[in-house]
């Protein structure tokens, strides 16, 4: 079984310029925008406090690889939820991850990629009691893993696991979480969003048009990064595709904005703190924001697969191929063991 990659970086201190922190949060709320840890070792061992040592060898496709210890990983969620964050006490199956994208980092390349991950993939997911001990492990949607938790850090804590062991037991220095209320929030602080749909929204909403390009209102917003079973063929394909196209023409209207206001960073933070659970500190917000800054996109990769109809419950599922699985995970986290 493959050993687990972690983060041991500690939380910094200090916070960065403001201009870093701001340039973080852009990259933070268009990677999770599309919206759809503190746990001890008696709740769940994920290893997070201890990191493998760089010695330690995973066979991948075939091949032996090292962990790239220049990668720094990040994931973005996306939570299939409304209201403001709070804690369950009873893990009842609702507040799924719509939306997965890590955000990968090479500090020594000077490079960073995106990885988004199928919500409907199935791999090994942690079933969790109330009190977030450990059930057992069982294949299932990916999604399901934050909705296995208290809703806040269990939760994410729950996906950074499945996460990481779906790709070979990466490490993943944070997480940030945001759930649906964010989308309105979002499009209204860039004072709406200009898109062309491409798909059938007959049956969501029918002031979105096929063929035409509209800016968005805060409810169309809504409905064009969300929705799903009655839009187009109805795939998760089909809507990270909009998801996608809906971060792209985000990212720089935001930019915009905090080039004119300085002030836009506080507003900002201060209409999403309600909607947002996360591990990461204000300093490693900064960290985060400057490698970015002084970084080249290399743009997404993906994980090719099938998609499939489960004839015992009639969900989604995504089958991941193994050999794609392999190299993605080769090009983004390790490095071939040179003989």
């Amino acid at each position: 079984m493959a050993k687990k990659y972690y983060s041991r970086s500690e939380k910094e201190k200090l916070a960065k310029k403001l201009a870093a922190v701001v340039a973080v949060f852009v990259i933070v709320c268009t990677a999770t925008v599309v919206i759809g840890h503190i746990v001890d070792n008696q709740k769940m061992n994920t290893g997070q406090k201890d990191a493998a040592a760089a010695s330690d060898i995973v066979k991948i496709n075939g091949v032996e690889c090292k962990p790239n210890w220049d990668v720094q990983t990040y994931l973005f969620i996306g939570e299939d939820a409304r209201g403001v964050k709070t804690r369950k006490t009873e893990s009842d199956g609702t507040g799924q991850s719509d939306v997965l994208e890590l955000l990968v980092i090479d500090t020594k390349k000077n490079t960073y990629h995106k990885l988004p991950i199928n919500r409907d993939t199935i791999t090994d997911v942690r079933s969790l009691d109330d009190d977030g001990s450990y059930l057992a492990t069982t294949k299932t949607q990916i999604a399901l893993a934050h909705a296995n938790g208290d809703g806040m850090e269990l939760s994410c804590e729950n996906t950074v696991d499945a996460v990481s062991n779906m790709l070979y037991g990466i490490r993943i220095e944070g997480y940030i979480s945001l759930n649906m209320d964010s989308i309105k929030i979002l499009n209204h602080l860039a004072g709406g969003v200009p898109v062309t749909i491409e798909d059938d929204f007959s049956q969501s909403d029918k002031s979105l048009v096929k063929g035409q390009t509209v800016t968005l209102t805060d409810d169309q917003a809504m409905h064009y990064v969300h929705d799903r079973m009655n839009v187009g063929d109805g795939t998760n394909e089909c809507r990270m595709r909009r998801q996608n196209a809906y971060v792209d023409v985000l990212f720089p209207l935001y930019k915009a904005k905090l080039q004119a206001d300085s002030g836009f960073v506080n507003e900002f933070y201060n209409d999403l703190s309600d909607y947002m659970v996360t591990d990461m500190s204000v300093g490693e917000m900064g960290n985060v924001a400057n490698m970015i800054i002084n970084s080249e996109d290399k743009g997404e990769l993906s994980i090719k697969g099938t998609n499939a109809i489960a004839k015992d419950d009639g969900f989604n599922e995504f089958t991941m191929d193994e050999t794609s699985r392999g190299e993605v995970a080769m090009e983004l986290f390790f490095n071939k063991v040179e003989k």
